[in-house]
């Protein structure tokens, strides 16, 4: 049964978004989102997909497919109009406009050109070199594409595409709770890591776990007015899904994005007794919900609470793998740079280049920053802080100005940004192998939203 759930599941999930893409074009989008969820919904297993990649020479680079594909879907969504009658916009919604976070992008984009000429002007065996440079220049341009599409379309039409993102990530959810959770054998590899604790058989793995926990849950606690009979449940899946990872970081995300939300929440409508209140009721929520996971799962529960033990004992230690520790492996591989390469970072060289290549790729998985600067150098540090900086200024002051679903998609971006900016410490965010061009979505996503909101008001004006 599991076997052919495997194998029908994710060519459900396309048809699902094919079918609405008729009349939705955005949801063409929603294809590279599948791909981005990739092992956690199984989409992987759909043969089109790599044979296309084999077509193209790129079978074994999942970063350059992903980026064909969403380049191919970019092109569809965007003359879809062209097939199917739709409604279409002022000709003004046709025109792009550049904000300060393009800018940054594009400035980065020109350090990794320069940074390519380097490579191939120091190193005479240049293998693999192109074809990291286009990996890693496809976060930018992956940036674009998304923006494009996104601003395309009204807030309506965001939402709804976005919820379904968020269903699909809370089924995945589902299976991840069976198999690391429940111990259902869901899916077919194996986990990085296996312990016994007290008699019972822990498990721990990233490669089938859903990617878009955090984001599921800013945007349920968003708009849980509008369905909450449908997303307290995806609510308590998702958060469920954090909690049978035994991260530690992702419990304190959690946390720190709810109470970001009712602050932010109150701020806005200038209750502070509304305020107050919900963040003793979600306290009260939440307690109530430890103790239920508590007595489901026991040992699991036991399991997660000795992890902040052990960095607390311990916080050098490699078992540990806390924030200490990974600064420390960070600076072994900042110490190995040469003063000259300071300033714009090595740009796309490889272990065919650079020994110490596999070491630096190590690190980043654990701190983002690593590769930041191994790349693109303190340049690249400064414009990517001011990157999110930027960002997180501008959701803010959407939230703050816009009305209604501007300003819950704005509020939506804005948790979402500061989630990611927080797990850039602990993993590799939008340097994640296999989904790198799609790395910065969110903050793509962002900046489509206020490039209409810039096109709704320049229409305000004409009218």
């Amino acid at each position: 049964m599991i076997v052919l759930f495997v194998k029908i599941f994710p060519y459900l999930l396309l048809f699902y978004f094919l079918y609405r893409s008729i009349k939705e074009p955005i949801f063409f989008l929603g294809i590279p989102f599948l791909m981005f969820l990739g092992s956690s919904i199984f989409f992987e297993k759909i043969a089109i997909f790599p044979k296309f990649g084999r077509m193209l020479g790129i079978i074994d680079n999942s970063d350059l497919l992903l980026f064909a594909w969403l380049i191919i879907f970019w092109i569809i969504a965007r003359n879809w109009h062209l097939i199917r009658p739709i409604r279409v916009k002022n000709d003004l919604f046709k025109q792009n406009v550049i904000n300060s976070q393009d800018y940054i992008i594009i400035s980065l984009m020109i350090i990794s050109i320069i940074g390519l000429i380097v490579v191939y002007r120091e190193y005479e065996n240049v293998e693999n070199v192109f074809s990291d440079f286009v990996t890693l220049f496809s976060l930018f341009l992956g940036y674009f594409i998304i923006k494009d599409v996104i601003s395309r379309f009204d807030y309506s039409e965001i939402e709804k595409f976005l919820y379904a993102i968020i269903i699909v990530n809370s089924i995945a959810c589902i299976l991840y709770i069976l198999h690391q959770g429940l111990h259902f054998t869901i899916y077919s590899g194996e986990e990085y890591a296996t312990e016994l604790f007290q008699g019972e058989e822990i498990t721990r793995t990233f490669w089938f776990m859903p990617v878009l926990c955090f984001f599921s849950i800013s945007f349920l606690f968003i708009f849980k007015r509008s369905k909450p009979f449908i997303f307290y449940p995806l609510l308590s899946l998702n958060i469920l899904a954090l909690f049978i990872s035994y991260t530690r970081s992702f419990l304190v995300i959690v946390v720190i994005l709810i109470i970001l939300y009712y602050i932010l929440d109150g701020y806005k409508n200038r209750n502070v007794s509304k305020l107050t209140k919900n963040i003793v009721v979600a306290s009260i929520t939440g307690l109530v919900f430890f103790i239920m996971i508590s007595n489901f799962f026991p040992t699991s529960t036991d399991y997660f609470l000795s992890r902040f033990t052990e960095v607390k004992e311990n916080p050098t230690d490699e078992s540990s793998n806390s924030i200490i520790y990974r600064f420390g492996k960070t600076s072994e591989i900042l110490d190995k740079i040469d003063n000259d390469k300071l300033l714009i970072g090595f740009g796309p060289v490889t272990e065919t280049q650079l020994s110490w290549v596999e070491a630096m790729r190590k690190t980043t998985y654990d701190l983002v920053w690593t590769g930041v600067v191994f790349r693109w150098g303190y340049i690249g540090l400064v414009l990517f802080v001011l990157l999110y900086f930027v960002s997180i200024v501008k959701a803010f002051n959407l939230f703050m100005k816009g009305e209604k679903e501007l300003s819950l998609l704005s509020l939506l971006f804005l948790l979402m940004i500061i989630s990611q900016l927080i797990e850039s410490f602990v993993s590799s965010t939008f340097l994640a192998d296999n989904r790198i061009s799609m790395g910065l979505w969110y903050l793509a996503m962002l900046s489509g939203l206020i490039e209409i909101s810039a096109k709704n008001e320049k229409l305000t004006e004409l009218e």
